[in-house]
């Protein structure tokens, strides 16, 4: 039996079309270029040895290119779908990290280096002793919204638990410094012209003061406070009032509280401004025992009744590079037995680029305010006091600042008188 070599030329034209297909398919595995040329040029060669037709080699040639137009168009597609993909992918991280836009952190820490001469403190000799201080304060905040309008704040702060002070003084060979809880709170704003806050907060725009003459910038009150403000012909009226808890007995039902309500205009005429407010005071349970704690209490007040009222305003001038103010508040405590029942304060405060001076000249009356409230760098926060501050700053950076505060400060019924200096070093992160 005669056998027929094996050759291309022997395939019927069916299966050699078939066949032909099949190699084209398979040379597009290895891209477009090999496409555009190793498959026609395995065509072209089945058609020169009569494996196909010209009419199959024509089809298999549209073939062929309409591939190569496809996988071309595909492969031009895919980085414009890996962009999309990667888009996505970021979206949906931004997505997972949306909560951190919704925090802010913020703080201080400042060095101090304090000098004090009390003549109330002396030796056996009957000599005054002088103190000198190395003292640290440090201060962190969270603030979030988690919602519109809807703030919640909470506060550490360096100290103890007494209220007119976070510092720490350097101390008790290297001994570890205590972290409180400074404030914590929720804040809503109803309107842009209504808000409420409670919980344990910083007096901020619920309670205006020119001066610490009644109330320590540390002290962070506790309850619920409401303000108002709109604007009229005059500039802006502001609406002030809350209800802060003093004490808490658990065996009785009569627990201290203290209400209070503000009124105030702020004024605005070219360069010139000026804030007129008043305050009412109400204090209610205060004649118990441990109303007024203690151990933070200078132990000046001679009566436990007050009802305060509280007129304070400042008058000021915008300049080239900063601005000057005229301060001051009068304070009458209506409801003590006592004819120690005044208190004021006036001074100025002078912002000039980088520089900053304050004056103040405080006096008050034993009765006048409760003695847990006032600035403890006047002996200690006492009342039935009169003295002078004199205070400058210099900010060597947006978030560096050094200054200077000097206390001249005496009693009004006893020979006891201090002098206190303070050098600090601020900085805000």
């Amino acid at each position: 039996m005669k056998t027929t070599p094996y050759r291309l030329g022997a395939i019927a034209p069916r299966s050699g079309l078939i066949g032909a297909t099949a190699l084209v398919g398979a040379s597009m595995f290895a891209g477009p270029a090999m496409a555009s040329d190793t498959t026609m040029q395995l065509i072209q060669m089945m058609r020169d040895n009569g494996s196909i037709t010209q009419a199959q080699y024509n089809q298999l040639k549209a073939a062929a290119a309409d591939d190569e137009q496809q996988q071309a168009h595909a492969q031009s597609a895919r980085p414009v779908a890996d962009q999309a993909s990667l888009e996505a992918r970021v979206d949906d991280k931004l997505a997972e990290m949306e909560w951190a836009s919704k925090i802010k952190l913020k703080g201080d820490i400042r060095l101090r280096y304090q000098y004090g001469d009390n003549s109330g403190r002396e030796n056996a000799a009957g000599n005054n002793i002088d103190r000198n201080r190395g003292r640290v304060r440090y201060r962190l905040g969270i603030i979030t919204t988690p919602m519109d309008r809807l703030e919640v704040g909470a506060g550490l702060a360096s100290g103890g638990s007494d209220p007119r002070s976070t510092n720490q003084t350097f101390s008790d060979n290297f001994s570890s410094k205590g972290i409180n809880l400074d404030y914590a709170y929720a804040q809503y704003e109803f309107t842009d012209y209504f808000a409420a806050i409670a919980g344990k907060f910083k007096f901020g725009d619920y309670l205006w003061i020119p001066t610490d003459v009644m109330w320590d910038g540390d002290i962070n009150p506790e309850g619920v406070s409401a303000r108002l403000n709109f604007d009229n012909a005059l500039g802006e009226s502001f609406a002030n009032g809350g209800l802060w808890v003093l004490n808490e007995f658990g065996g009785n039902n009569s627990d201290p509280y203290l209400y209070y309500g503000q009124l105030g205009q702020q004024l605005a005429s070219g360069n010139v401004f000026a804030t007129l407010a008043g305050t009412w005071y109400g204090f209610e349970n205060t004649a118990q025992p441990g109303t007024f704690n203690p151990d933070y209490s200078a132990g000046t007040n001679t009566d436990d009744q007050f009802g305060i009222v509280n007129v304070n305003g400042e008058l000021g001038t915008k300049f080239a590079g900063g601005k000057a103010s005229l301060i001051g508040e009068y304070l009458l405590n209506t409801e003590t037995d006592t004819n120690e029942d005044t208190g004021f304060a006036f001074g100025a405060k002078v912002g000039i680029e980088r520089w900053s001076f304050k004056y103040i000249y405080a006096d008050l009356d034993a009765n006048a305010v409760p003695d847990i409230f006032p600035d403890s760098d006047r002996l200690g926060g006492a009342t039935d006091m009169k003295g002078h501050e004199i205070a400058g700053a210099y900010a060597l950076t947006d978030v560096v600042e050094l200054g200077l505060d000097y206390y001249n400060t005496e009693r009004k019924s006893i020979d006891l008188d201090e002098q206190i200096l303070q050098a600090d070093l601020s900085v805000k992160f």
